[in-house]
């Protein structure tokens, strides 16, 4: 999901994931940069921008209202899935990404059978 929305992010241009940004020895202080690497354009740009849209809205004024945070432009989508066939078992999840102007961070949160007062649907859980 992260790399689908990163995608999203990226105007549709997929970028490979990578978990470090710079390696630094803490014996030398040289730093490696680890490379940022670009491939295709997986969706039009124009699509990629409707979605990012689509996701604002979302959080400004749908079921990931939880994730609204003062003066940030957050855009986001819940999920919320059964885990197996009448399990009452649920997978409740966000996929967010900021800022909306120029997207610099995703973050994927899943919760395996959330229990409460709340239910269990992923936009609950955001508090």
């Amino acid at each position: 999901m992260c790399t689908a929305v990163s995608t999203i992010a990226n105007g549709g241009t997929y970028v490979k994931p990578r978990i470090v940004k710079q390696i630094i020895d803490s014996k030398t202080g040289a730093v490696t940069d680890v490379e940022t690497v670009k491939r295709e354009q997986v969706i039009s740009e124009t699509s990629a921008n409707k979605v990012l849209s689509m996701m604002e809205s979302v959080v400004s004024e749908g079921t990931g209202k939880n994730a609204q945070v003062k003066g940030y432009s957050i855009g986001g989508k819940t999920g919320t899935s059964e885990d197996g066939v009448n399990t009452n078992r649920y997978v409740a999840s966000f996929v967010g990404v900021t800022p909306i102007s120029n997207p610099q961070l995703v973050v994927l949160v899943v919760l395996y059978n959330p229990t409460g007062e709340g239910g269990h649907g992923g936009g609950v859980w955001l508090i």
